[in-house]
């Protein structure tokens, strides 16, 4: 309970906040689905289906972040007052808002970025959309008379849009995703040990990321949360005690930040605490940590898993199988959107070959080369991407009742890729699966500014480098060196500081030794 109890806030887990004035109220992000999110693989850790949300279905206002089904629980929403509105942020395309017209007849409110939208006399939100066009994710900047929550939920905030909220906003609470949300490694045929020194690189550039952002933020306290999700089909079982995940759990992230020394200002939160506003939390914490979904992990799962696993079952069985090849659907899927992009077929510049497991497994080849003609069966073709689906997986995304994202999202996929390279332009590509999201992204990539440049220094020598990742525009200045590398702080790529090359995609930053330690001897 905040001061004077005007402001009161209640965490639901995952990243629903509720928040409630003497005039209003609002709910971020809810999500309670028992069918999970992404082909019912994610769900939700801790367990929230044992709370109580009919305060929820009454609130003034839902506010979504993004469109992930982790963050936008159709099921949920349709169960609303009729008199609560949703509010979403301003993107560039309408997708969202889309998906709500077409599943829930509640009232939307579109606040575009960076504005104060007055929700009463005594709640104010204002969105900040991430700078960078296309990728959809919002911070929610939430105000009361007695406090401020920001809300980063998965945003990967630039340093641009973390210096505005710093300066524009007294921060009391930062709540900031700190568990990962990829497929990769998971889907890839890379070894098990492979795998994990991926995923440990991952695990502690994010932790690194999110320490950052707190002390830069000036916040009061840091609140992880948004994540993780938990696995309890039996597919990705395992997952859930993999110690070097992408998905760590809260404990996880509380032992690391008492190793670096900012455990004092962190706040461990359950589904259903409430947020009090006191000068230590360390006890609160300790006594959380002790719960059942951390101390007895394995007990705990296995019976979530066997009250969810029915459900599991339910809907993957649900799904219709197709009844011949997907050729054609597939040609009809992808041949316009190819033929509508020449930035794309550049920026790709290959074949991707998808097989299909199931009722009628085939070979299909997207050729990325050409504009006409560019889906066939394959016929020994090389392809520098390959995808293993599902055939009834594949036929729903080419139904249009699953996003390719969310496909991925879900790891009911295998793939592999030689080389061995992130494509962002094929991830780009598949995400949004759209002509007018095409040219918005090439658009953003033609005026990126990246002729600025920062000085960086490793082992007495000193470089001058791009200041800004070509990824998602991340300050690398700001970045670890690592192994002759400076990298990202974003999303932790590496860049090599003798020739700028990206060591895991083909990208390249500019860089250049300034002065050696051998120079700097004599001056």
């Amino acid at each position: 309970m905040m001061e004077d109890l005007n402001t009161f806030v209640r965490f639901y887990g995952h990243a629903s906040i509720f928040v409630q004035t003497p005039t209003a109220s609002l709910v971020t992000d809810p999500w309670f689905s028992s069918r999970g999110a992404f082909l019912s693989s994610w769900h939700q850790f801790p367990r929230n289906d044992y709370l109580d949300l009919g305060a929820l279905r009454e609130v003034d206002y839902v506010v979504l972040s993004h469109e992930h089904r982790d963050h936008f629980d159709v099921d949920f929403l349709r169960t609303l007052s009729p008199w609560t509105k949703i509010v979403i942020p301003q993107y560039t395309d309408d997708y969202l808002l889309n998906e709500l017209k077409g599943n829930v007849p509640n009232e939307v409110v579109v606040a575009p970025s960076h504005h104060k939208v007055n929700l009463s006399d005594d709640l104010v939100l204002t969105p900040v959309v991430q700078s960078v066009p296309i990728w959809d994710d919002c911070t929610l900047v939430i105000e009361t008379p007695e406090t401020t929550i920001v809300d980063v939920n998965d945003m990967k905030v630039s340093a641009k849009d973390l210096n505005w909220i710093r300066d524009s906003f007294d921060i009391d609470y930062l709540f900031m995703q700190f568990s990962g949300a990829n497929w990769h490694p998971y889907v890839y045929d890379y070894t098990p040990e492979r795998k994990k020194e991926i995923s440990r690189a991952k695990r502690e550039n994010k932790f690194a990321t999110v320490h950052k952002t707190f002390i830069a933020s000036r916040a009061r306290w840091l609140v992880p949360t948004a994540g993780p999700p938990c696995f309890l089909d039996t597919q990705h079982y395992d997952l859930n005690f993999d110690g070097d995940s992408i998905f760590p759990t809260q404990a996880d992230f509380y032992s690391y930040a008492q190793r670096e020394g900012f455990a004092d200002r962190t706040i461990v939160l359950l589904p259903g605490d409430e947020v009090v506003d006191q000068a230590d939390h360390t006890a609160d914490n300790e006594e959380r940590l002790k719960s059942d979904c951390f101390t007895r992990k394995t007990s705990y799962l296995a019976e979530y898993q066997r009250d969810r696993l029915p459900l599991i079952r339910r809907e993957l069985d649900s799904i219709p199988t197709p009844e011949g090849s997907l050729l054609n659907k597939l040609r009809d899927h992808f041949q316009p959107l190819i033929a509508s992009s020449a930035f794309f077929r550049r920026r790709i510049g290959g074949r991707m070959l998808i097989r299909t497991t199931g009722a009628h497994p085939e070979s299909l080849v997207v050729d990325f080369t050409r504009s006409e003609d560019s889906v066939y069966p394959h016929a020994g073709e090389s392809c520098f991407y390959t995808l293993e689906i599902e055939d009834k997986l594949l036929n729903l995304v080419l139904d249009q009742k699953l996003s390719w994202e969310e496909l991925l999202l879900s790891l009911r996929v295998r793939a592999s890729r030689e080389p061995d390279q992130y494509n962002e332009s094929l991830v780009v590509f598949l995400r949004f699966a759209d002509p007018d999201s095409y040219r918005a992204y090439a658009r953003y990539e033609r005026r990126k500014q990246l002729d600025e440049r920062a000085v960086v220094h490793d082992n007495g020598q000193e470089y001058e480098i791009q200041r800004y990742c070509p990824h998602a525009m991340a300050d690398l200045s700001q970045g670890e060196i690592r192994d002759g590398c400076i990298v990202c702080p974003g999303h932790g790529w590496a860049f090599r500081l003798s020739d700028g090359q990206c060591t895991t995609s083909s990208v390249t930053i500019a860089a250049r030794l300034i002065q050696s330690s051998a120079d700097a001897g004599t001056n």
